[in-house]
């Protein structure tokens, strides 16, 4: 447990340390458009896991560390430029003020401006080696499962700008059918009994997945298939995952491999290593057992916040499943000293890392943050949607810092 007496500690950063920070930032700042820091993915750089190890189809180590692209296909009202408690909420609102036709034009509006080229460039010049993307079964189907016209575009897209500029792409299956915790992230709010004890659900999910594995097998530029977002339950087993979770975890990794025998899944315990079963159980092969936490309540706490966030990285090193760990989603809510000593700790433990998120209309949560009005869905013009939504790019977000220190630890190898 030696490696984790620094928690204890707050010495400032070196002078080494101070050094790549501005050499990476002078990178990100003058990176022009079309900027390739690395060469693109190919055959070569397929992933796999080896013991807790991620390599590529050269042996070599790969560590899959950076952003979520949290707030382009899925809209949380906290951080995102629309009045909507969920997504479904927000589609089905458009689409009975103005019918599908203008529903969809108001979307793709949104989509379109809100993630562009620029923004893989501000990624790969960070050093981000990948981005976690995470959408919902609204994005590519409807709610009876049929898949929409062109359902893979935007998915297909981001992937092909990642592998451009030498970055991976994890596939968050962030809402289900029916929703897999029943929170506002997962594209609909209710009881959270809609996705693991809904048999129609299930199979519907099941379905969305043998499409998209049967969509990506092969493509180097996925790393992987990150099954179900923060996978949760109602009553005692609501704040973790548990015997019903991991039946339907290993239908879904069946139906994978049934179309894909080579991709890494990718599996959530959403808190803590006890809330996962060995994969031994199971007969889980080429997986990444992945992680969320939250500090929550301890802004500006800072001695707090980093024995919080040690005890957490701590606890999948302790209980160790044998496979690669990935910490999907955390943020330290902009405390400076919370961010570097998680970061330098997370590194030091060989975890994998996302943070949440890339921009967000708020502050505090982000490497870009906006200060956009809540579009009013609900009562305001398409003209006053539209001039909203029109100003959800990178360009119009103030860089926050959180980019500078991120980049010193993902230039770290």
């Amino acid at each position: 447990m030696d490696n984790f007496g620094f928690l204890k500690k707050h010495p400032l950063m070196t002078r080494a340390a101070r050094a790549i920070v501005s050499a990476a930032c002078a990178i990100c700042r003058a990176a022009p458009p079309g900027y390739q820091p690395a060469r693109p993915l190919d055959d070569r750089d397929f992933l796999r896991t080896r013991g807790k190890s991620i390599v590529n189809a050269r042996g070599e180590t790969v560590y899959l560390r950076g952003v979520n692209a949290g707030g382009w296909l899925v809209h949380e009202e906290w951080m995102c430029p629309s009045a909507a408690p969920d997504f479904m909420t927000l589609r089905d609102t458009l689409d009975a003020r103005f019918g599908a036709e203008k529903r969809d034009e108001l979307l793709a509006l949104y989509q379109d401006t809100y993630w562009q080229e620029t923004d893989f460039d501000r990624c790969a010049a960070m050093g981000a080696t990948v981005i976690r993307l995470p959408f919902l079964y609204m994005n590519l189907t409807d709610d009876d499962g049929n898949f929409q016209q062109d359902a893979f575009a935007r998915l297909d897209w981001f992937i092909e700008n990642c592998a451009r500029r030498g970055m991976y792409v994890i596939l968050d299956l962030h809402g289900a059918y029916g929703s897999q915790n029943g929170e506002h992230h997962s594209g609909q709010i209710n009881d959270g009994r809609q996705l693991f004890f809904n048999a129609d659900n299930r199979a519907k999910t099941l379905r969305l997945w043998r499409a998209v594995a049967a969509r990506y097998r092969g493509n180097p530029a996925v790393a992987g298939y990150d099954i179900l977002n923060e996978p949760m339950g109602p009553g005692k087993e609501k704040a973790r995952t548990g015997k019903t979770h991991w039946a339907f975890f290993d239908e879904i990794y069946r139906a994978i491999r049934e179309e894909d025998p080579e991709h890494i899944v990718i599996v959530e315990a959403c808190w803590i290593a006890t809330h996962l079963p060995s994969p031994k159980r199971y007969g889980w092969k080429n997986v990444v057992y992945q992680y969320h936490y939250y500090a929550w309540g301890l802004g500006g706490c800072t001695d707090a916040q980093i024995a919080l966030n040690g005890a957490a990285l701590l606890a999948p090193k302790v209980i160790s499943h044998g496979v690669p760990t990935l910490m999907g989603e955390f943020n330290c809510f902009g405390d400076e000293a919370a961010w570097h000593k998680t970061l330098e700790y997370s590194n030091r433990l060989g975890f994998h890392w996302t943070t949440w998120t890339y921009k967000a209309n708020c502050g505090g949560w982000s490497v870009y943050a906006q200060s956009l009005p809540k579009a009013d869905i609900g009562a305001g013009s398409e003209e006053d949607i539209r001039a909203v939504w029109g100003r959800t790019g990178t360009e119009n977000a103030a860089e926050t810092g959180l980019g500078d220190i991120l980049a010193v630890y993902l230039h770290e190898s």
